[in-house]
C-alpha cells in the first residue's frame, strides 16, 4: 500500500488548502498525530477514513488513491522546456517517446496533456518521417489528446482545446468537424479595447506597451492570413491580378513591420511559377531567402515589438531556421527555377548562412 504515496497525496492537498494537521484531523474526526503519521509514511488510513478525507481536501478517493500525482503549472512548464529542447536536439522521435514518459507517469494531468499535444503538434516539422500517412497519423494523436482535454470540462483548458480541436480538423480536411468546434467557441466581445485603457488609469505604462505590442503582432499575423488565404482562392480561380493585388499588401505588412518571416515572397514564388513566369518567380524567390536568413530569432530589436516574449528562444530557433532552409533547397517545386540566376545565387546564400550563423 505504501507504494500508492498517499501520504504525500495527502500532504500536498493539504497544503493546497492551507490547511494544519490539527485541522484536518478535527474534519474528519481523528487525531493530528494520525494525520503526521500517514504524510510521513509511518502509517495509512483507514478505508472508512477515506470518503471524509477525500470530502475535506476537496478531491475524489479515486486521486487520493491514485499512483500518479497532479502537477502543477510550474511543474508542467519545467517538462514543457524540457520536452521542446529535446524535440529540437534530438529529433521528434525522441521528444515523442520522452511525451508518452509523461503522459503515463501523470495521466490526470489535463494541463500536461494541452502542452504534449501542442508540442506533438508544432515539432511534427522536426520529424524525419514527412510521408503524409506519417504526418496525418501524428496529427490525429494531437487531436485526439485535445478531445480528452475538452471531454475534461475543464474551464481553464476548454477553449484552447476546443479552439485546436477545430484547426486540426481543418488541416486534416475534417471541415465539417472543425466548423462544429468553432461554433462551440464562445462569440463574446474581445476585450482588447476596454483592457489597455484599464492599465493606462492605472499608470501601468509597461504592462500597457507589453499588452498592446502582443495584441497588435497577434492581429498584423491574422490579417496576413487572411490576405493569403484570398490571393490563394483568388489564384485557383486563376484571377491572377486580384491574388497579386493581396500579396502586395501582404508584403506591403511585412516589409513594414518586419514580420512574417517571408510568406508573402514565398507566395509570389508560388504564384508565378504557376503563371509560367520563372523569371519574376525567381526574383521573389531571391526576396523570399533574404527576408529569412535576415530575420531576427526573437523581437529584440524590433522597435513595435520589443516587449514580445517567444515561447521558443533564440537558440532553438536557429535549429528551426537551419531545418526550414535545408528543406528549401530540397523542395523540388522550386528546382524548376535552376539555372536563373537569381535562383543560384538565393541557394549559395543557404548554403552560406547554414555554414555559418546556423551552426
Amino acid at each position: 500500500m505504501n507504494e500508492l504515496n498517499i501520504g504525500e497525496t495527502i500532504l500536498k492537498l493539504r497544503k493546497e488548502r492551507k490547511l494544519t494537521q490539527e485541522e484536518l484531523a478535527l474534519m474528519i474526526g481523528i487525531s493530528a498525530g494520525a494525520v503526521s503519521k500517514w504524510e510521513n509514511g509511518n502509517s495509512m488510513p483507514d478505508i472508512s477514513i477515506l470518503a471524509p478525507l477525500a470530502r475535506a481536501l476537496n478531491t475524489s478517493i479515486d486521486t487520493l488513491l491514485s499512483f500518479h500525482k497532479e502537477l502543477s503549472e510550474e511543474e508542467v512548464n519545467n517538462i514543457k522546456s524540457k520536452l521542446t529542447k529535446l524535440f529540437l536536439n534530438e529529433g521528434y522521435a525522441a521528444g515523442e517517446r520522452e511525451c508518452k514518459r509523461y503522459l503515463s507517469e501523470y495521466p490526470n494531468s489535463i494541463c500536461l496533456k494541452v502542452e504534449v499535444a501542442s508540442l506533438l503538434n508544432t515539432y511534427l516539422m522536426m520529424s524525419e518521417d514527412d510521408s503524409e500517412e506519417f504526418i496525418k497519423a501524428k496529427r490525429q494523436e494531437a487531436l485526439d489528446l485535445f478531445k480528452k482535454v475538452a471531454e475534461s470540462k475543464d474551464p481553464k483548458y476548454m477553449q484552447i482545446a476546443v479552439f485546436f480541436i477545430a484547426h486540426i480538423n481543418m488541416i486534416l480536411g475534417n471541415y465539417e468537424e472543425s466548423e462544429r468546434a468553432l461554433n462551440e467557441l464562445p462569440k463574446s466581445l474581445d476585450p482588447v479595447t476596454l483592457y489597455p485603457v484599464i492599465l493606462e488609469k492605472q499608470g501601468k505604462k509597461e504592462e500597457i506597451q507589453k499588452f498592446c505590442s502582443n495584441k497588435l503582432l497577434n492581429y498584423l499575423n491574422n490579417s496576413i492570413l487572411m490576405l493569403i488565404i484570398m490571393a490563394k482562392t483568388s489564384k485557383k480561380e486563376k484571377d491572377y491580378e486580384k491574388a497579386i493585388l493581396y500579396l502586395d499588401t501582404c508584403h506591403k505588412i511585412q516589409d513594414m513591420f518586419h514580420i512574417g518571416l517571408g510568406s508573402a515572397a514565398y507566395k509570389y514564388v508560388e504564384l508565378y511559377i504557376e503563371i509560367g513566369d520563372k523569371e519574376a518567380a525567381a526574383k521573389w524567390f531571391k526576396t523570399y531567402i533574404e527576408e529569412v536568413i535576415s530575420m531576427g530569432y526573437d523581437y529584440s530589436s524590433n522597435p513595435y515589438f520589443n516587449k514580445v516574449e517567444l515561447e521558443i528562444k533564440p537558440e532553438e530557433q536557429k535549429i528551426i531556421r537551419k531545418k526550414m532552409l535545408k528543406s528549401i533547397i530540397d523542395n523540388e517545386e522550386f528546382k524548376v527555377l535552376s539555372g536563373i540566376s537569381e535562383y543560384e545565387m538565393a541557394i549559395k546564400e543557404i548554403e552560406k548562412a547554414i555554414l555559418s550563423s546556423f551552426q
